[in-house]
């Protein structure tokens, strides 16, 4: 099972960062994206909101690498969502990308066509907010992220909310829980 762990953290140390090596680590066949890393757009809001990314899905945009993150989470059988805590939600970078992956996903459940399905349609989901400062928000940030896999037809594998001072003991949670969602 090839596993794509997409990261929202822009930080190389830290926790979070810490819960994607440990994810990666983990799994036997894996891929990080770290969305930091990449110069994303947010939506231009073409066709009134609705311009190819509702019938051809994908970004008519090719001007950042959107679409080619997207072939990405088409190939993998299995993701791992982590992201910091900011705010009480998801980091900035996590939530452009998923709010734009499900424009071009999560739109393939209205089409009437049944062979067309989303690229994570039925596949299993890890969802990990860590909540570095004060411990605070990883649930609500959870909750956004379930929200997305809910409306791309994902499947939810676990919850793994982690904090400063759980952190030890999450990570051992988090390298478990990849390991088993491979089996």
């Amino acid at each position: 099972m090839k596993i794509l762990i997409i990261s929202g953290t822009p930080k190389k140390d830290g926790i979070t960062h810490s819960m994607v090596t440990t994810a990666f680590e983990a799994a036997s066949e894996a891929e990080i994206i770290h969305l930091s890393d990449y110069s994303l757009h947010v939506c231009k809001m073409c066709g009134d909101g609705w311009g190819t990314c509702l019938k051809e899905h994908y970004c008519q945009f090719d001007d950042d690498a959107f679409n080619d993150l997207q072939k990405k989470v088409n190939d993998a059988d299995g993701y791992v969502l982590i992201t910091p805590v900011y705010w009480g939600g998801l980091s900035e970078v996590m939530k452009l990308f998923l709010d734009r992956l499900l424009r071009c996903q999560g739109s393939k459940q209205w089409n009437k066509d049944s062979e067309i399905t989303s690229f994570m349609d039925g596949k299993p989901c890890i969802l990990t907010a860590v909540a570095g400062g004060s411990g605070g928000g990883g649930l609500r940030a959870l909750h956004e992220l379930e929200h997305f896999v809910w409306c791309i037809s994902g499947k939810i594998y676990d919850y793994i909310s982690v904090t400063r001072w759980n952190q030890e003991y999450k990570r051992k949670t988090l390298c478990a829980a990849v390991k088993a969602m491979q089996e």
